[in-house]
């Protein structure tokens, strides 16, 4: 028998440590014969042994693997949005500040030229999203550089609350078959003056970006009659792929995210996940392999508005929305009433007050 000295085990090798606040995330390369995703999956059991409130991990290579752990949650407590600062006639629309990340600095949402998909279940805080992406556009909605859209089709019970920052609002799957029309129109209107000229709208007064708001997304792509069903779909398809870069954008909520409920998913460029059910819904909502990075499913109860971001770039946050109490949002609307209101067409207009006046002579008849 030949001999040899016996094979020393190797462990992975820490490559790189960074902290920023109370988050530090970690680089290891796997040691030889064992992928990076051994070690992803291994990262639960490192995040009990640090003691750390909350981690995800990604694959950044077949050997190389990154772990994020958050020691001192900056998300933990909740925090109250505040009035939205007035602007300058004029001042270029910003990205809107929703919450913080779990670094402690700011979350904030750009809209231009981006749609937003935001799916969580019943109590995880789509609120609070969608009032911190809608509210701190006050200064520029009163100034009509932005009209923002609220279709809200649980009734209204969400959108009326801020209905003075609404250019136009419905409430019934067929009113919003008609927004979805009317917005198709603005962007080929849109699309014939700018052919040559420009290849993304920039906002200004007068000149708005246009955001439509949906509130309950399900209700018009899967739950609705056939027929608006299918015109509802077929409209908010062609808002999607055609009305970034006309500057008209949408912004949709979800509890529900499979396929059959929002076909479309794929033509939103950026996602937010809140607390999710399931492994299968973060792969639904997220895509494929990004349960370990964005672990939506592992949201606690009790930390509603907090979630996971997903950018156009594939780049990965970890969020919270800031909480809009009822009288915020009415104190918001109060101080940047929408510049312009939505009217029907006098068609439409004439027909409704030809039914008033048939009405009041039968009223009078009797």
């Amino acid at each position: 028998m030949g001999s040899g000295k016996a094979k020393s085990w190797v462990d992975p090798e820490l490559l790189a440590v960074t902290s920023h606040g109370g988050v530090i995330i970690a680089r290891i390369r796997a040691r030889r014969g064992q992928a990076s995703s051994e070690i992803v999956a291994a990262a639960e059991k490192f995040a009990a042994d640090f003691g750390a409130s909350a981690f995800r991990a990604s694959v950044v290579s077949p050997s190389v693997a990154s772990i994020r752990f958050t020691m001192l949650d900056a998300l933990a407590a909740t925090r109250t949005a505040t009035l939205p600062q007035d602007r300058d006639l004029g001042t270029p629309l910003e990205p809107v500040e929703v919450g913080r990340e779990d670094s402690g600095e700011p979350w904030r949402l750009s809209l231009v030229g981006k749609h937003t998909l935001v799916a969580g279940r019943s109590g995880s805080g789509k609120g609070s999203v969608l009032w911190g992406a809608v509210a701190p556009l006050g200064t520029w909605i009163v100034q009509d550089t932005v009209r923002v859209h609220g279709v809200d089709l649980k009734r209204g019970v969400e959108i009326a609350m801020g209905d003075g920052l609404m250019y136009r609002t419905a409430y019934q799957p067929e009113q919003a078959v008609e927004v979805l029309r009317d917005l198709l129109k603005i962007i080929d209107e849109r699309a014939a003056t700018m052919v040559g000229r420009s290849r993304l709208h920039h906002p200004r007064p007068g000149d708005p970006l246009h955001v439509l708001v949906i509130d309950e997304l399900a209700a018009l792509t899967a739950y609705a009659d056939a027929g608006v069903k299918k015109e509802g779909n077929r409209l908010l398809a062609e808002i999607l792929t055609q009305g970034r870069a006309m500057g008209v954008v949408v912004v949709a909520f979800v509890q529900d995210p499979k396929k059959e409920t929002v076909p479309m998913r794929g033509l939103f460029t950026q996602t937010v996940a809140l607390r999710l059910q399931s492994a299968e819904e973060v792969g639904m909502v997220l895509g494929a392999g990004m349960t370990d990075e964005a672990p939506a499913h592992r949201i606690p109860d009790d930390l509603r508005g907090a979630g996971y971001l997903v950018t156009e770039e594939g780049t990965v946050a970890r969020v919270r929305a800031h909480f809009w109490p009822d009288s915020l949002i009415k104190a918001t609307a109060a101080r940047f009433p929408a510049a312009k209101r939505w009217m029907p067409p006098l068609e439409e207009t004439s027909t409704e007050h030809h039914v008033i006046s048939l009405k009041g002579v039968r009223d009078v008849a009797k």
